[in-house]
């Protein structure tokens, strides 16, 4: 199930963690920040999305890449994309936005197609207000704000699982 998402920062990918893991944006950016010693979140890789959802409870549990962009795994540091996916199994596959998620696929997705991240879960669609609502909305192609999106090539998917939940301290 998806969140709202909530929160000042605006960009996609602190969205997309703030709709699977239910904190504001802005939290969500600070984690970045914190873990990648980054000054601002602009755009993030998958790695680092992957990584910020660790620290609040999320595991990636099956990966969906694109051919043409099988090879840059991670963003800055290898060993991190290695602890947190060289065991996740994976599909090579080229696939649009619109089929991949007209297959309603079980599970919470983030999803990266054309430079933007996605999330997805039960049938709900989510991100930075972009091409989504900031709020959940039901997938529909025949919805003309999804339908001018589904061609959109995703370059990778990864679906991810509750694992604990976070303990405030």
């Amino acid at each position: 199930m998806l969140h709202r998402i909530t929160g000042r920062a605006t960009k996609c990918g602190p969205s997309a963690i703030s709709a699977i893991a239910g904190v504001p944006t802005h939290e969500a950016a600070a984690i970045i920040r914190r873990l990648y010693h980054r000054r601002a979140v602009n755009g993030v890789y998958m790695d680092e999305l992957a990584a910020a959802l660790a620290e609040l409870g999320w595991t990636p549990d099956y990966t969906l890449r694109h051919p043409k962009y099988r090879e840059r795994h991670y963003a800055r540091r290898q060993a991190e994309w290695e602890r947190l996916f060289s065991s996740v199994p994976f599909d090579i596959r080229a696939v649009t936005l619109g089929r991949f998620l007209d297959a309603a696929p079980p599970g919470t997705w983030a999803i990266s197609a054309s430079d933007h991240f996605v999330a997805y879960g039960d049938g709900h669609v989510a991100d930075s207000g972009a091409w989504f609502s900031r709020r959940a909305t039901p997938w529909s192609r025949a919805n003309p704000d999804h339908g001018r999106t589904a061609l959109r090539r995703v370059r990778e998917a990864v679906r991810f699982v509750r694992i604990s939940r976070r303990v405030e301290g």
